[in-house]
Parts: C-alpha cells; structure tokens; sequence
C-alpha cells in the first residue's frame, strides 16, 4: 500500500468535520500546505473509505476537533489562509493581516471590518467568462495606492454590502494563477503585479488578490473589455468606494509625481555626465542598443547586442557605493537604424501611417491590430511593407501569433483578402462631386465635419490604379482627422477609417497579394 500523505491524525478530523456536514470545498482549506495540497477529491476519498486505509480511523472526538477548530477555525476569528510559505509571518497576504480585516458583528454575521475604501473593492463573485469587473478593479487599484480585491463579499451595490457571503464556485480556488495574468496583460500595458490567496470565515471561502502599486503609472487598456465597461485607452483609478476612470487632476498628479521620481533618479548620472563633459560621455540605451552624445547616434549590430553580457558582480564600488557592472563584448558602430518600441494604439497606426513615419518597430503595429480586439479599419498593409512581409508571410504572422483572438485573425485575414476590400462607390452626388474634383487634381478643404466625412467617402470610392499624390492625399485625410475629432459624428469617424484604410490598399500593396 502507497504511504499516505495525510496523517491518522488528520483523517480523524476531516472525519469529525464530515460528521458536522462540513462541506469538503471547506474542509480542505484547513489541510491544504505549500508541499501537500489536499483537494475535494481527497475528502471525498476519505469519506467512502477509499484513501488508504483511513476506513480503520475513527472521527476524533468533538473536544479534539473543538480544540483544533478554536485555533485554526475562521468561525471563532481565525482565517485559514492557503499561502506560501514565506508569506504567513509577515507582509499584506500575512495570515494576522488578513485576520484583521473581518470582524463577526452583533448580529452575528461575518463582516468586513473597514468597509470599501481606497485600498479595498468587494465583488460577490469572480469568473473569466466576464472579467471586466475585476479587471477594473486590479487596474484602478495598481493606478493608486495597490490594495485588494476580495471575491465573495458584499458590495455596496448588493443587498448585504461588505458581508461575507463566500464563493459560489470552486473557480478561484482551482483556477491557474497564470490565466488570471493572462487576462490582464492582455488587456492592460504596463501588466498589474499580483498576489493570490484564499481565506475562510465561518465556513465560507473569500478569494484574495492583492495588486501592488505599480512603479510605472499609469496602467492603460490596450483593448476593449465587456463592452463600455473598459475602453481602449481608458485608465481607471481607485477612489473611496469605487473604481473609475482617473479624473483630470489625478491624472496630471500621477505624471508629475513620475516626473518627479524619473529626475530624482536621472540626477546622480547628469552629475557624472557633467564631471565628464560631453566629449568623453556618451549614453547607452540599453533597450534599442545604442550610443548617444546628442550629436550623433551609434547603433550597435544586432549580432553584437545578443553578444553583450551586463554582468553583477554581487559587490558595491567602493568609491561610489553602486553596484558594479561589467560591460562584456566588442562594441562597432553600424549605420543601422533601429526605432523605439513601446505600446502602438490602432489611433496611433492611422495617424502614424498618414504621417508615413515609424514610432515604433514596425511589427509592433502589426501586433496592436492583430492582438487588440477591434471591428475598425487599419493600414495594416503599410506596416507588413515597412517590416519586410509579404502578402503570405503577413497572413503567417497573423495565424501564428499566440495573443491574438481567434475573432480578430479572422477580420484581419478577411480584410486583406482582396486588395480592394475597403473600396466603396461614391454615394450621392455631394460625395461624386468631391471624388470628380480629387481625380482631376483639385486640392479639397473641407471646413467642417461633414465636408470632412464627405471627402473620407471620396477617398473611399478612389478607382486603381492611382495616379494621385500619396503624399497629398495622406495631408487631406489629416486635416479631415483634425475637424472629425473635435465632433462628434460617429458615422464620419467610421468614413475617416475605412478611408485611411483604401488609401492603405492603393499606396500599400504587398509582394505575392490576391
């Protein structure tokens, strides 16, 4: 017989509590370790005899499973907290830490103690199939001051608000924690950092995240979530009792309270910079792999930048007290250019592509459309060009990418399965009369929005081949972003698009395209 990991000791007080009607969700939580994890499954083998011998245990009697139940029992004031190791003594998923936060009432009822507050956002439940409640709620609270999100508690919007009311599913309990960062890196950039627990009161269970303060505020939706509930762009922030998108002076706080800790931080090398003097200083940026003095830019190769090795060597310098690096590798300056990368929003991918110029690698603004959920029409064409791709290699690049919604695949091969998806015949005769003038070189300036949607619907409605002035053309949908942005005309937005888009498939065509 297989030795058991659960002792004779243990058995009989899993028994004892079977005997109380304990739910076996519930009893496992008291048996669970960081080395042993004990599921429900294994109570039920217990129950009908079938884990070892543990048919031969008797239940311990009621005082010994009292005695266990008033140390460890959340019933009388003691969570049981599944954590690991290093966090049961001490820090903010400490078991005393999450003891204090709940507090049985007069009447009885399990409570939490303060309430929702900055730090603090109740939900009754938790799931993945509709996440934005919780996305929300982690992004507005890494945008503050990091605190917690507790699932399976009341919240001001439900009928018993702040009382513990316990999971309904064993989701979070089971749920891998990588799914859960999964959902937000997928939809917020910079990632939100966070702890997972889950803590027992009365014997109901109560999910735990805890967000940390981001270092790198603020914390931006990269998609659309649940509808209107999280926006492209949107950034929330935790304020008393709610999480909403961040006010206008909170958000300047925020950036200045940035800027403030980014000088802080850079003082210390413009002090040396200034002791070396600009002709025996250069900086190295370490990301894009090039030397800077302000005059010239040296790229280092990409075979050497993979070659470099910043090595610590685990002592301080005695001089400075920094710690020491040692820079390890042949450094040659290359003409190569290399531009910066960073997060590219689909507003960023049109008004880039009417500037024709590059703020990122160009595979990042394929990742943007191919990644981030959206119906709206994209110059995607433009960016595969400017990374090299085919027409083939492009559709490649879109079915091999791990990130991307099955949904969004399928729109973006759809919309590039002809080279004049985006064409649209010119409705009415304001728009053939502006189309007529664009074709005999005329130069069009709309005054308002709707001149400004009419001449997006022109340039839908262009004929190939084109004869036209890229240039031109990228210039007058600019000035139409311009006057369409201060209105508020959705039907002209989806013209600019969807124009910008046809003004892709004519400049733009890829090597081997249907």
């Amino acid at each position: 017989m297989a030795r058991r990991s659960i002792t004779d000791e243990e058995i009989a007080l899993i028994k004892a509590m079977l005997a109380r009607h304990m739910a076996g969700r519930d009893i496992q939580f008291f048996f669970n370790r960081p080395d042993r994890p004990v599921n429900s499954g294994r109570i039920s083998d217990i129950a009908s005899g079938k884990y070892g011998d543990s048919s031969s245990i008797s239940p311990a009697p009621d005082a010994d499973l009292d005695a266990f139940l008033a140390t460890r029992s959340p019933s009388v004031a003691v969570p049981a907290v599944v954590l690991a190791a290093a966090d049961r003594d001490t820090g903010p998923m400490a078991e005393p830490t999450l003891r204090q936060m709940f507090s049985e009432n007069a009447r009885g009822v399990w409570c939490l103690t303060s309430g929702e507050t900055d730090q603090v956002e109740c939900k009754t439940s938790f799931g993945l199939r509709h996440p934005s409640a919780w996305l929300r709620a982690v992004a507005a609270l890494a945008n503050n001051r990091g605190g917690y999100v507790l699932f399976g508690v009341g919240d001001a919007a439900s009928t018993d608000p702040h009382t513990v009311l316990g999971l309904s599913s064993d989701e979070f309990a089971t749920i891998d924690t990588s799914e859960i960062a999964k959902r937000l890196r997928a939809t917020f950039d910079p990632t939100p950092s966070f702890r997972r627990a889950v803590v027992s009161i009365a014997g109901k269970r109560v999910g735990v995240l805890h967000v940390e303060l981001h270092p790198s505020r603020p914390i931006i939706a990269t998609r659309a979530e649940g509808g209107n509930d999280i926006r492209e762009g949107d950034i929330f922030f935790r304020y008393s009792g709610q999480s909403r998108r961040i006010s206008y002076a909170d958000l300047r706080a925020m950036l200045d309270q940035r800027d403030a800790q980014a000088r802080a931080d850079i003082m210390p090398m413009i002090g040396r910079l200034l002791s070396l003097g600009p002709d025996r200083a250069m900086i190295a940026d370490l990301s894009a792999g090039q030397l800077m003095d302000g005059k010239q830019v040296i790229q280092l190769d990409e075979s050497i930048i993979q070659r470099l090795s910043f090595i610590k060597e685990g002592e301080f310098d005695e001089r400075t007290g920094a710690p020491a690096l040692r820079l390890v590798g042949d450094v040659q300056p290359t003409t190569t250019l290399v531009t910066k990368k960073g997060l590219v929003t689909r507003e960023e991918m049109r008004r880039d592509f009417l500037a024709d110029k590059l703020t990122a690698d160009a595979t990042d603004y394929l990742r943007c459309a191919v990644e981030v959920s959206g119906s709206d029409w994209l110059p995607i064409r433009y960016f595969a060009k400017a990374a090299g791709l085919s027409h083939p290699q492009l559709i490649a690049f879109i079915d091999g990418n791990p990130s991307a919604p099955g949904k969004q695949k399928q729109l973006c091969r759809e919309r590039l399965s002809s080279s004049d998806r985006a064409h649209v015949a010119a409705p009415g005769r304001a728009v053939q009369g502006k189309l007529k003038r664009l074709l005999a070189g005329e130069r069009l300036e709309p005054k308002d929005v709707t001149e400004a949607r009419d001449v997006a619907l022109a340039v839908q409605a262009l004929p190939r081949p084109i004869s036209l002035d890229g240039g031109k053309l990228r210039a007058l949908l600019s000035n139409c972003d311009a006057l369409i942005q201060k209105g508020n005309d959705p039907n002209a937005k989806t013209a600019l698009r969807k124009a910008i888009a046809r003004l892709d498939e004519l400049l733009c065509p890829l090597q081997d395209a249907p």
